[in-house]
């Protein structure tokens, strides 16, 4: 029986399905307050995403991740706005920012805001993260969702627009991005990634999400700095961060880790994997057993999920083939049939007729 291509996760509990979860605070109560202001009730807000208003009233809440993927696909056809994920970021009211931000602002520089928010990018989110990059030629903020179940195009645009704000926020300085890359096909409306990134470059399928810009730019002095609240935020984040930590299940830890390998091209193995979570291979593949896991079907999982999403996309199937560590095209080709029991072009052809 060939096996069907897979779509959102169902909305469980992160205790059911050991989902990865992300806050809710600011971009999903922004959403959820752009539907109500729309006239969506939220009851029907609730039935359409299994997000319900009233859980986000919590500072502390978390939503499962296929939640808040629904919950943006529903806001932007409710507001026949498919460009959302870009301008997400005007709505948002004053002053309000997820706990991460505020840490942020009051770094000396952009370098070190970017580096906290790659240090503590697990309290907004356990499945994205962000970084930079240093090149011949230039700078690159680069985002980045470490589980290729919930890759999404209306992330990638929010982090990338939400780095070049607050960078402009914090600094006083308007940032000049010199060139943007997303990984997804062309949605169809440029003018509005051209009005998000004015005078940049921008391009689809890309081998990442980032944007380049001056590398004078990462010494940028923050006007918001404060060294006394930076002390006592970042405090309370290595709390947060460690309570979170010991709350993820390994699974999840494992899906990230071998995602980063991929994402760096690297080889991926049960030994770098045991490296980066601080475990000897015996002790990994033993807590894997105790799950009721196995590495090798993790990593066929990953990668299952993974080709999915980069399809959709629209990417070229040898870089898909490349990105997941596979050696040749051929080897992709072979292990996609057996996944879905259909070749990865006959399947961007279906999704292309859609």
């Amino acid at each position: 029986m060939q096996a069907e291509l897979p779509g959102p996760p169902a909305g469980l509990t992160p205790a059911a399905t050991q989902e990865p979860t992300a806050t809710a605070f600011e971009s999903a109560l922004t959403l959820v307050r752009l539907l109500l202001r729309h006239g969506v009730s939220d009851e029907r807000i609730a039935r359409a995403t299994g997000v319900h208003p009233r859980e986000l009233r919590n500072p502390d809440a978390r939503l499962p991740l296929s939640r808040i993927e629904r919950l943006w696909e529903f806001t932007s056809r409710e507001l026949d706005n498919p460009s959302l994920g870009l301008e997400l970021h005007r709505y948002y009211p004053d002053n309000k920012m997820h706990f991460v931000a505020h840490l942020g602002m009051r770094c000396p520089t952009l370098r070190s805001a970017i580096e906290h928010w790659h240090e503590y990018a697990l309290l907004v989110s356990e499945a994205e993260d962000v970084d930079y990059v240093v090149e011949a030629d230039g700078a690159r903020f680069v985002y980045t969702c470490r589980d290729p179940r919930y890759e999404s195009r209306f992330l990638a645009e929010h982090f990338l627009t939400l780095a070049t704000w607050f960078g402009k926020s914090f600094t006083g300085t308007p940032l000049l991005v010199r060139s943007v890359r997303f990984m997804h096909a062309d949605p169809g409306y440029r003018g509005a990634y051209e009005q998000a990134f004015p005078g940049a470059a921008i391009s689809f399928r890309a081998c990442d999400n980032s944007i380049a810009f001056d590398p004078d730019y990462l010494q940028l002095p923050f006007r918001t700095a404060d060294s006394y609240l930076r002390h006592f935020l970042a405090e309370k984040a290595e709390q947060l961060k460690e309570a979170l930590a010991q709350k993820t299940p390994l699974k999840n830890k494992v899906v990230v880790a071998i995602s980063t390998l991929l994402s760096r091209q690297q080889d991926v193995s049960l030994e770098k994997v045991s490296a980066m979570l601080e475990r000897t291979p015996r002790q990994l593949r033993s807590l894997l057993d105790a799950e009721g896991h196995n590495f090798r079907e993790l990593l066929d999982e990953v990668r299952r999920h993974a080709a999915v999403r980069h399809l959709r996309q629209g990417m070229p199937i040898s870089r898909v083939a490349a990105l997941l560590g596979f050696s040749q095209p051929s080897a992709f080709q072979h292990a996609f049939r057996r996944w879905y029991g259909k070749s990865p072009g006959m399947f961007q052809d279906r999704v292309s007729e859609r």
